[in-house]
């Protein structure tokens, strides 16, 4: 499985949650068309670094696209951005930020796409008798009383 960096896993994670299935976005990404992406919210500049990774690197897009990828790196805002955009989830609704990380509610099916593609530096626990039934953290906060 290939790594992204935050910034082009994000990006492709907007397109795909913004309905654009893998198949289009390789054509959008061949054919750098922005209008084919406006509807996602995103600013030109940002499709346009996207765009140039993809030229750049276009094994590692299609691979990603067509086989999965892991991000390289993602911090806390990275990974709300995440959950945001792909779950649609709402701070203090579906997800609870706090100083030891991040307490959510994901489906089974959610958690395993994280655990998949999020990078080893971040732990994901299920918890019972809680509001939310998956704590994140990062490995190396992890204290004694977690």
């Amino acid at each position: 499985m290939v790594k992204l960096s935050m910034p082009v896993g994000l990006l492709m994670e907007s397109a795909l949650a913004g309905g654009v299935s893998g198949e289009r976005l390789l054509e959008v990404i061949e054919t750098k068309d922005y209008e084919a992406l406006r509807h996602v919210g995103k600013e030109e500049s940002s499709w346009t670094f996207f765009f140039e990774f993809a030229e750049q690197n276009r094994e590692t897009v299609v691979s990603a696209i067509t086989s999965g990828y892991t991000f390289k790196f993602i911090t806390i805002r990275g990974l709300l951005n995440l959950l945001q955009t792909k779950y649609k989830l709402k701070e203090n609704d579906d997800f609870l930020m706090n100083e030891s990380g991040i307490d959510m509610n994901l489906s089974d099916e959610q958690l395993d796409f994280l655990r998949s593609r999020i990078p080893s530096q971040w732990v994901f626990k299920k918890q019972e008798q809680s509001q939310y039934c998956v704590q994140a953290y990062l490995a190396q906060t992890i204290s004694t009383s977690v």
